[in-house]
């Protein structure tokens, strides 16, 4: 079965990337700078990109958790797998721009990225007189990427649109993101269960404390969802009055943050907001003993590095595992972070070798390398200064191709689908104001 999957994968992959650069005309010698994290379907993915892939920076989160993926792919693609750059190693500007001119070797490229890693480089790789003219663009694939952290420690594209005379766009906000974050939530539950069971013996469907989650976005939400499939009935919280009202009105266990701080045994973090460091007052709310469970990653969800950087909390070394890290606060309580082996802590899903384990993670690969395809056939003609959001006709592009490999039988009762620009031998001579007018 696991052979018959990968055949498939394998297939959709090559196939939608055929798609792709016969639609947006790609040049053969376009090359992608990607920032992802190290999940298995990229060995599969990349291995059909070939020397499209100038090079990857594996998320330190998943990379630390899955060393077998980023060892595979160091063997397939020797020197393009940079798994000692860090966020901290792209801040400077100089580092990034030589990085840069040594892996793309000249050819013209795009950076498709996970967070932001490029953001604040990104004006002096536009305006470098090297890189410049062979920049199509830059594609971001989260929020926080576009937004930056909370608490200004981390910048995002937003903060830097106006100055970087190249495109950018966010795929954070497309229906393919959607539909991929709706198997994260239950991904980051069935892992916490995992670690759960080893470390402490119990499941999450026996335990006998009490669970909180704080805020009710798409992570969020899958999260209550697996939780109420476990009648566990979870303590509630978001910042937005409107989603608390909803939540109550659907008689949900809504209390207030102080609540839900105070008597969580297990605390999922979903805020995306650097939740912790902005408010390190908030540590001596939390439960002695606590355990939290931190949705995106450690620097941007609860601000870990910037409260061990400001001496809120310190490591307790001889309290933890590799699995589990015990810190000991200012107030003299103890907090444990689920998963952070880094020092940092991350979503417990990013140790799992293949993600979230949803088909939709193809779909997302396969977004970004469209994009990529999309930006280096309009560089010229999109508009700069502002972010852009992943066009539709290129959304539907890949969602087509990704029905007619695993669901082809939906595509006979959906002919709308067939607008797309993925459909018929015009695709080839597609209208390049309709793609324009469904990017602004």
């Amino acid at each position: 079965m696991y052979e018959h999957e990968t055949q498939r994968h394998k297939r959709f992959y090559k196939k939608t990337i055929h798609h792709i650069n016969q639609t947006f005309d790609v040049p053969d010698d376009l090359c992608f700078v990607y920032v992802q994290h190290a999940f298995s379907p990229l060995v599969k993915h990349f291995s059909c990109i070939g020397n499209r892939l100038a090079a990857v920076i594996p998320k330190g989160s998943s990379a630390g958790g899955n060393p077998q993926v980023v060892a595979k792919l160091n063997q397939m693609f020797p020197g393009r797998i940079l798994a000692n750059v860090t966020r901290k190693h792209l801040r400077d500007i100089n580092y990034t721009v030589q990085l840069l001119k040594d892996i793309t070797r000249g050819r013209p490229f795009a950076i498709l990225e996970y967070g932001g890693y490029f953001a604040p480089a990104a004006e002096a790789i536009a305006n470098d007189r090297y890189l410049g003219p062979k920049l199509a663009g830059f594609v971001e694939g989260t929020e926080n990427g576009i937004r930056g952290s909370d608490d200004g420690n981390t910048i995002g594209y937003q903060q830097v649109a106006a100055q970087v005379n190249r495109p950018i766009v966010s795929k954070s906000r497309s229906g393919i993101k959607k539909i991929m974050d709706l198997e994260i939530g239950p991904a980051i539950v069935e892992s916490c269960n995992d670690i759960l069971r080893r470390r402490q013996g119990c499941r999450l469907q026996h335990w006998r404390g009490q669970i909180g989650i704080v805020g009710i976005g798409s992570i969020g939400s899958g999260v209550l969802n697996k939780l109420n499939k476990y009648n566990k009935n979870p303590m509630v919280y978001d910042a937005d009055l409107t989603v608390q009202t909803e939540l109550a009105c659907k008689q949900y266990q809504v209390v207030s943050r102080q609540t839900i701080l105070s008597q969580s045994d297990i605390l999922f973090l979903n805020t995306g907001s650097c939740f912790l460091s902005r408010q390190p007052e908030l540590l001596d709310t939390l439960r002695d003993y606590s355990l939290l469970v931190l949705c995106t990653s450690g620097d941007v969800e609860a601000g870990i590095p910037q409260l061990i950087e400001s001496g809120h909390i310190s490591l307790v070394q001889s309290q933890s595992n590799d699995e589990i890290a015990v810190y000991r606060t200012c107030f003299g309580k103890h907090l444990r972070v689920m998963l952070g082996r880094d020092g940092i802590g991350q979503a417990p899903n990013m140790v799992v070798a293949d993600g979230s384990g949803s088909p939709a993670n193809l779909m997302s690969d396969m977004e970004f390398y469209a994009l990529g395809a999309y930006l280096s056939n309009n560089q010229n003609a999109l508009p700069t200064g502002s972010i852009i959001e992943s066009p539709e006709t290129v959304q539907d592009l890949i969602l087509e191709q990704w029905l007619n490999e695993f669901h082809p039988s939906s595509l006979e009762t959906a002919p709308l689908l067939q607008r797309t620009v993925a459909s018929s031998s015009k695709s080839r001579n597609i209208n390049k104001k309709q793609l324009l007018d469904t990017a602004v």
